[in-house]
């Protein structure tokens, strides 16, 4: 049957469950079990295979897909469904042990004929063992005319004609999470599921948003299995969630000294060993190629899926082999195929491949013909490759396809922080640097915290080289910095020295530049002029260029507006701009002009704020919502900012500002991404004052959010002897009641066009479409018409077009 027929079968369920067909019949329980909740979010798939089964042209379905996905418990629904309506019974098929499907039909035929009672609905559960043509045939065969029908699940998908074929999917996945959201993260149907069968162990578990990342974290890293997700609820009841994150982080908590992590396994495999269904039969792998075994084995080594490139290239099976290797692991479903993307030395693909559910994806053994130690080379081949994959995505981070580059590494972070992990463990302190210098260009990019060198500490104590002791310092200052710690930052960098004397190397300048620059912002909060004198000497000409040098010109120029010189914060956010422009630096080119829309706001020049705002969205939209958030963030979460509460508050405000106007600036995720998720984790930490920014951020645009941050950092200035008047915030017109705006503005046509289109209903975004103008042009008219009328919602300027029209203005 085609997906065409599905959609006509889809159609009447439909129209029953709207009652314009028959009656509909209440949804059975589900099948008993440890989790018999496993069918939550099935109910289209249910009508859906229901409705095509009642078909008289359809002899029965065929419900495919991989271990876990949910065939069984779909089929007894349906099975359970058919039953209430048709007032049958339904029959079973099961292989006894040593027997095929054939002696198993063969023997309920002969019984069938024998009591001369046939069921209404005929289940055959393929469960480890898959039907073939044949036995479908001879089962088609036994069931004409006899108005049974039959449900069978299988592995894979067998054609035979009378049988129409569904293949059973995964339940949706979150592709973001909001603290200020938690409702409608708990109604997506995976984390339903997570959470009602945790909740079969512990009634009192809740998302909240203390929760809430690991949660949606939890369901994305299972593919919405929910074989899996059962599983999963289960090891976070019995053994607490954080055992279950730390496993699904590819950590284990247990006997890891603090100072030396241990090497990067899977934490998955010891739980899965331990709760997980034993899938090991002899047919999963019987026949497997050495070359099969060889890549089910490296796959192991992989955190969050593989690249099927990568996973050639540390396998080392070669391209002869390797197609005809990963079919076969396809079919078997030891491995599962998505379009996910997946990182490439040359950029990304739309492809990703993921182990499937089961202990066999996870142990090493005699099957598999690999050995823990024997992975060991296959680990540091994975960690080399993708230091590699690391360095050519931030070259194209910072210059080339920039989208690419932050798609590549975002969708291999976490083989990227495995690789860390695994270098630091062989103690390869070059290598292992290296990959977190090169780390730091992404993690600025999307605006999620720099926590990586928490884990090389180990690697620049005494025994190390002087260059490793100073990198390290460099990495741990900065991280200091960033996550609001500058007395740590100064202390660190306090012990270290751009060269002995009189010995200082080439290499020194830029160490020097950092040094600097990091002590610069450390400082510039509590000593601004001290502070301004170390930024400005870490861009003078003769500073190392490039991608960071160019956020190190904006670093300044906001000190500059924070504490000096609005003027020279503009040239040199301008300076870098045109830099930006000229190096297709697209990430620093829209932080840029995100920096000269506040500096105008703070002017009081609103048009000028709205052009930069309106060319910062149009530059950072192709990069995508993490790289447009980023780069908020970078701006309005500057350590460079007084306060860590106020600074925190003002991050909340954009979060909630950002989750709210996402979906109208920027193309709404197709993958789980936990862009807003990500960062909430590192800033609010779950307090009250951070939640009720959020709320309060998420009722507001865009570029009110940008001119009361303007106006905030004016209104902060310490008052001494500015080189230039500090603009005052312009005063708020006086309005006139909500329940009376005034009838003596005078409206241009397009303030009247637009407000009669908000009296019609239209949404901001409608009315752009409509008008063929943007989304912000909109909220400008938008606002100076409320500023006109003396209104105080969308609500009083539609009533006031109601008014008007009613009732003519005299002349």
């Amino acid at each position: 049957m085609t997906s065409a027929d599905f959609a006509v079968a889809a159609a009447t369920a439909a129209d029953r469950l709207s009652g314009t067909g028959p009656p509909a019949v209440a949804r059975p329980p589900a099948v008993t079990g440890p989790f018999p909740m496993e069918t939550v979010g099935r109910a289209g798939e249910l009508a859906e295979v229901l409705a095509v089964l009642e078909r008289p042209d359809v002899d029965g379905v065929l419900l495919s897909g991989a271990p876990g996905i949910g065939k069984s418990r779909l089929a007894e629904e349906v099975a359970l469904a058919h039953r209430t309506r048709t007032g049958g019974t339904i029959g079973r098929i099961a292989p006894a042990p040593g027997d095929g499907w054939a002696d198993g039909l063969r023997r309920w035929i002969t019984r069938t004929r024998e009591s001369d009672d046939a069921p209404s609905v005929l289940v055959l559960d393929g469960a480890r063992r898959d039907p073939d043509r044949q036995v479908l045939a001879r089962l088609a065969r036994a069931l004409a005319g006899t108005g049974v029908k039959a449900l069978v699940t299988a592995r894979r998908p067998v054609a035979q004609d009378g049988f129409a074929h569904r293949s059973v999917p995964p339940l949706p996945v979150p592709l973001d999470c909001c603290a200020i959201d938690v409702e409608a993260l708990a109604a997506v149907p995976s984390v339903e599921l997570f959470v009602s069968c945790l909740r079969a162990f512990n009634p009192a578990f809740q998302v909240g948003r203390h929760n809430q990342l690991a949660v949606a974290r939890a369901c994305v890293e299972l593919h919405g299995n929910p074989g899996a997700i059962g599983l999963a609820a289960r090891i976070a009841a019995l053994e607490g969630p954080e055992v279950l994150w730390a496993a699904l982080d590819g950590q284990s908590r247990t006997g890891a000294p603090p100072d030396r992590p241990r090497p990067a396994i899977d934490g998955l495999a010891r739980l899965l060993d331990a709760y997980g269904p034993d899938d090991t039969e002899p047919e999963a792998l019987r026949g497997l190629s050495h070359a099969g075994r060889r890549l089910l084995a490296c796959a192991r080594v992989f955190s969050g899926g593989a690249g099927p490139e990568s996973l050639r290239q540390i396998s080392g099976v070669g391209l002869d082999e390797y197609p005809a290797a990963l079919e076969s692991l396809l079919g078997r479903h030891l491995l599962r195929l998505s379009a996910l993307p997946s990182g490439r030395l040359d950029g990304y693909t739309r492809t990703r491949l993921h182990l499937t559910f089961g202990r066999w994806s996870y142990r090493p053994d005699k099957q598999t013909g690999e050995s823990a130690n024997g992975l060991e080379d296959v680990r540091l081949a994975h960690a080399r490759h993708h230091a590699r994959l690391a360095g050519s995505t931030v070259r194209l981070m910072t210059g080339g396809p920039q989208a690419g580059g932050i798609i590549a590494f975002r969708s291999e972070e976490g083989n990227i922080r495995r690789a860390l992990d695994t270098l630091v463990v062989a103690g390869l302190a070059e290598e292992a640097l290296d990959l977190a210098e090169l780390s730091r260009v992404y993690h600025y990019a999307i605006g999620t915290p720099f926590d990586w060198p928490a884990g090389l500490a180990s690697l620049g104590g005494p025994d190390a080289d002087r260059d490793s002791r100073r990198r390290v310092a460099l990495l741990l200052a900065e991280a200091a910095v960033r996550n609001d710690e500058p007395e740590t930052a100064l202390a660190v960098l306090d012990g270290v020295r751009p060269g002995d004397a009189g010995h200082e190397a080439p290499a020194d300048g830029g160490f020097t530049v950092r040094i600097r620059h990091l002590r610069g912002i450390a400082i510039t909060p509590s000593r601004p002029d001290e502070g301004l004198a170390l930024l400005h000497q870490a861009i003078e000409p003769g500073a190392d260029g490039g991608h960071l040098a160019r956020r190190r010109l904006l670093d300044t120029a906001l000190a500059e507006f924070l504490h000096r010189s609005a003027g020279t914060a503009a040239a040199l956010a301008t300076r870098a701009l045109a830099e930006a422009i000229q190096a297709r630096d697209n990430l620093v080119a829209g932080l840029a002009l995100l920096h000269l829309s506040a500096f105008a706001a703070a002017a009081g020049r609103a048009a000028d704020s709205t052009n930069y705002l309106d060319r910062a969205l149009a530059t950072l939209r192709p990069l995508g919502a993490p790289a447009a958030l980023g780069a908020l963030l970078a701006l309005m979460g500057s350590p460079l900012l007084p306060g860590p509460a106020a600074r925190a508050a003002a991050v909340a405000r954009a979060l909630g500002c950002f989750h709210t106007v996402r979906r109208h600036l920027l193309d709404d995720p197709t993958e789980p991404d936990f862009t807003v998720g990500r960062v909430e984790r590192r800033l609010l930490l779950g307090d009250r004052e951070s939640l009720a920014a959020m709320a309060a951020g998420s009722a507001v645009e865009l570029p009110d959010l940008i001119r009361d941050f303007a106006l905030g950092c004016v209104a902060a200035r310490t008052p001494g002897d500015p080189s230039e008047p500090v603009p005052d915030r312009p005063a708020a017109p006086p309005r006139a009641t909500a329940a009376e705006p005034s009838t003596d503005a005078v409206l241009t046509p397009r303030q009247s066009e637009v407000a009669r289109l908000i009296a019609e209903g239209l949404s901001n975004k409608q009315i752009a479409r409509q008008l063929t103008i943007s989304e912000w042009t909109v909220v400008n008219h938008i606002r100076e018409t409320m500023r006109k009328l003396g209104c105080s919602s969308r609500v009083a300027i539609a009533g006031w077009v109601h008014r008007t029209a009613s009732t003519p203005r005299e002349r």
